[in-house]
């Protein structure tokens, strides 16, 4: 099947969230009920994403174009943010997730910024050693600016971090 990666539209957002809670199905597989369970933005949430063009999704490129990937970025800390990255698990290891984080990377590197940042679980196999895979490094605390700070704080105090280790992570935007 393929696959192509564009700006989200408005009238993503009627699926966005339906997407999103089916890639997080995948979390109850390793006990991760939480987030399995968890309930994904409002639609609001994406309008505001989408009118802002922080929003990609990945469709599928024939017949009904159907939204098999999100992702989401933010301004951390004066630099790019990876907000969201979910792919429907019935179209995973497609490099879905490396092309749409490749999308919000063109989207950092034209904004100016020199570096793209996320949160992520430390030990889930698909976050943290996939995003090493990407070229993303575990950021030491003393490196965490105050506005990522800040959102850490936020996952812990929803629970994120009794559910599994979280970490931040950078990667540099600049070519050598």
């Amino acid at each position: 099947m393929s696959y192509r990666i564009r700006p989200a539209r408005a009238a993503d957002a009627d699926v966005l969230a339906a997407m999103e809670s089916a890639a997080a199905q995948r979390f109850g597989d390793i006990g991760l009920t939480a987030i399995a369970q968890g309930r994904p933005p409002e639609r609001a949430e994406y309008e505001r994403q989408i009118a802002e063009e922080l929003a990609w999704v990945a469709e599928t490129a024939s017949g009904e174009r159907e939204i098999v990937g999100l992702a989401l970025a933010d301004v951390v800390d004066g630099q790019g943010f990876l907000a969201e990255l979910s792919v429907h698990p019935d179209h995973g290891r497609q490099g879905l997730g490396r092309r749409l984080t490749q999308a919000v990377e063109a989207w950092a590197e034209a904004s100016g910024f020199g570096t793209l940042s996320l949160t992520t679980f430390d030990s889930v196999p698909w976050n943290r050693p996939y995003y090493e895979c990407l070229g993303f490094s575990v950021l030491d605390d003393e490196n965490i600016g105050p506005e990522l700070r800040r959102l850490r704080e936020g996952e812990r105090a929803r629970g994120l971090d009794d559910l599994s280790p979280r970490v931040c992570m950078r990667k540099s935007l600049l070519k050598s």
